[in-house]
């Protein structure tokens, strides 16, 4: 359903569109792009299995097959999509359980944007978009149910995907969180009552550091940190 382009051999037959640490590094991915099949959907609630509260404010995302979701690794990354109408950004933010690799399934105001929703479908082309706008900083979630003993947290507007969310323990050391197919990244021993540091390093090798995430479940809190 997605992704890369130069990368895109070793990406694909990894079964996942993220760039390799060796592509990211390289800075390339080819301007050809992945050619697929594109359908539309509506969210009927939510941000779909990225866990995201709402879908985003303009109405472009995507989901994507379950090999190109790669277990939660593709959310809150951005494709552009291209199709006989023009092209589009999407940002990632469902998986489609039904959909086999190459099949995008859009939001209806995507793919009106790229082809006829008439038709119901469209060959379509895809790549990723490397370091995307995103317009606002870091923010983290802390999932319902998180106490000092079992933390969870969703990192929202990255840009690009996430590599590793680390929190920073009493001991001064940085413990790596667990990365959940619903998005969320988890503590399975908890961090103690916070409030925590959080250092978030994307596929592009992007890092940033967040201070002062409070264990406050269910709240939206906005870091001053931006990845790039």
């Amino acid at each position: 359903m997605r992704r890369l382009p130069s990368a895109l051999a070793a990406v694909l037959a990894a079964a996942s569109l993220l760039p390799s640490p060796a592509s990211a590094r390289a800075g390339g991915h080819g301007s050809a792009g992945v050619k697929g099949q594109a359908t539309f959907y509506e969210l009927r609630s939510g941000g779909g299995n990225c866990s995201y509260l709402t879908p985003p404010a303009d109405g472009l995302y995507v989901a994507l097959s379950p090999g190109e979701y790669a277990g939660a690794a593709a959310c809150g990354g951005y494709l552009d999509v291209t199709g006989p109408r023009g092209t589009v950004r999407v940002k990632v933010v469902d998986q489609c359980p039904e959909c086999a690799r190459g099949q995008l399934d859009l939001s209806r105001a995507a793919f009106a944007r790229i082809a006829d929703p008439g038709k119901g479908t469209a060959g379509v082309t895809y790549r990723p978009v490397r370091d995307p706008r995103v317009g606002a900083p870091l923010s983290f979630r802390v999932k319902e149910g998180s106490s000092r003993w079992w933390l969870a947290l969703l990192v929202i507007d990255h840009g690009n995907p996430l590599r590793s969310v680390e929190v920073r323990g009493t001991d001064g050391g940085w413990h790596k969180l667990a990365r959940t197919d619903y998005n969320y990244w988890i503590a399975s021993s908890g961090m103690g009552k916070g409030p925590f540091t959080v250092r978030v390093t994307d596929s592009r090798a992007h890092r940033a550091t967040a201070e002062r995430v409070r264990l406050a479940p269910a709240l939206i809190q906005r870091a001053a940190a931006t990845m790039y």
